[in-house]
């Protein structure tokens, strides 16, 4: 199944609500957050000052963050 993708033209300005219109612009939302919310918790404790692990392990959990919400 194709990504469903929030179009922001969608609806057009005085068009009447069509619900499959509507429904199909929530879905691009909700989709990457749902992508987003599967991603595990870091569980890190980070010391004062953080080693490099800790600040490489911050950088690649924000990686796919950043992935997940764009669909990749």
């Amino acid at each position: 199944m194709a990504q469903p993708e929030y179009d922001p033209t969608l609806p057009a300005d005085g068009s009447p609500i069509v619900a499959g219109e509507l429904r199909a612009q929530f879905e691009g939302v909700h989709y990457p957050l749902a992508l987003v919310a599967e991603i595990e918790h870091l569980n890190l404790t980070v010391s004062d000052p953080p080693t490099q692990a800790q600040v490489q392990a911050i950088a690649d959990k924000l990686d796919q963050v950043i992935f997940a919400l764009q669909g990749e």
